[in-house]
């Protein structure tokens, strides 16, 4: 029992770990529009409809893009990116602003967006089904968009890629399942049972 209880404690934070850095350091997770843009992260989904409706101040926004900003730079060997100008970078300055009840598309996506960071930032204290269900969310709502485009009548061809699921999508799925721990420790107890009755 304190086996079980010691791995599934260790599956779990790296789990959440990992889940954490997927979302923060925005690693590409899917492909869907964003007003005249497209996006790639939960964190992307949410500065955009959040600048365009200007419910919450600039900075707060540009705080959250940064640490994935740093890591963009690194990655394409360039400097440390300019914090100031960092709306224009990822290409938010020139955005329309609109109410958010009218412009929110992608509904399914922006909300289980806003619960990924959210799960993220809480799995820093302790790991909650939030970031699971957020997960599935954005599933939902990708599939859901995927659907709605192949039974459309008179969609254009620009519109046939537009939205897009990558297996990374999957990766932090996992990650935030394995980061609950008490269904680790379900899991593991299941294991164990049917190996021992194999053994039997």
């Amino acid at each position: 029992m304190a086996l079980s209880k010691k791995w599934a404690s260790l599956i779990s934070v790296i789990a959440s770990s990992l889940f954490a850095f997927i979302i923060v350091f925005q690693i590409p997770l899917f492909r869907v529009p964003c007003r005249n843009k497209s996006c790639e992260t939960p964190l992307e989904v949410m500065s955009c409809h959040l600048i365009g409706s200007e419910l919450i101040p600039s900075y707060v926004i540009k705080t959250l893009l940064y640490p994935g900003a740093i890591a963009k730079s690194l990655i394409a060997g360039s400097g440390l990116p300019n914090y100031h100008k960092l709306l224009k970078i990822y290409g938010f300055n020139e955005m329309y602003r609109s109410s958010f009840s009218t412009d929110i598309h992608h509904l399914e996506v922006f909300a289980g967006s806003c619960l990924c960071l959210l799960g993220a930032l809480l799995s820093l204290f302790k790991p909650r089904r939030i970031s699971f269900i957020g997960t599935l969310l954005i599933y939902w709502g990708l599939i859901r968009e995927i659907v709605l485009l192949d039974s459309a009548h008179g969609w254009i061809s620009s519109q046939r890629n537009s939205v897009r699921v990558y297996l990374t999508l999957f990766l932090a799925s996992l990650s935030a399942f394995l980061s609950i721990r008490s269904d680790v420790r379900k899991i593991i107890r299941c294991c164990k049972s049917l190996l021992l009755t194999k053994e039997d």
